[in-house]
């Protein structure tokens, strides 16, 4: 059995009783479903770190994309998520 360690959060109150009522529509400890959560987002924060680093070295190497390119980049993104990216972030 993995080790445990305790912590004390705070969340706002809207936030608590989403993780109560997860957590007994899930059937499970509260504790199962922080630890869940925590997981896949540490996991996604590393991958974004680690895709970071790659990009910067691929610049670092290959030079770093111009202002042309970059449009051409978020026209891709706005076609393929339909819509500009300043639209899609206040959705």
């Amino acid at each position: 059995m993995t080790e445990k360690v305790k912590f004390s959060v705070s969340v706002d109150a809207d936030l608590g009783e989403a993780l109560r009522r997860c957590a007994e529509e899930e059937d499970e400890q509260i504790s199962m479903v922080v630890s869940r959560a925590l997981e896949e987002y540490l996991g996604k924060r590393r991958r974004l770190r680690e895709g970071r680093r790659a990009m910067e070295e691929h610049f670092e190497e290959h030079g770093w994309p111009t202002s042309e390119e970059l449009a051409e980049a978020d026209a891709w993104v706005d076609d393929l998520f339909g819509g500009p990216r300043e639209e899609r972030r206040s959705a």
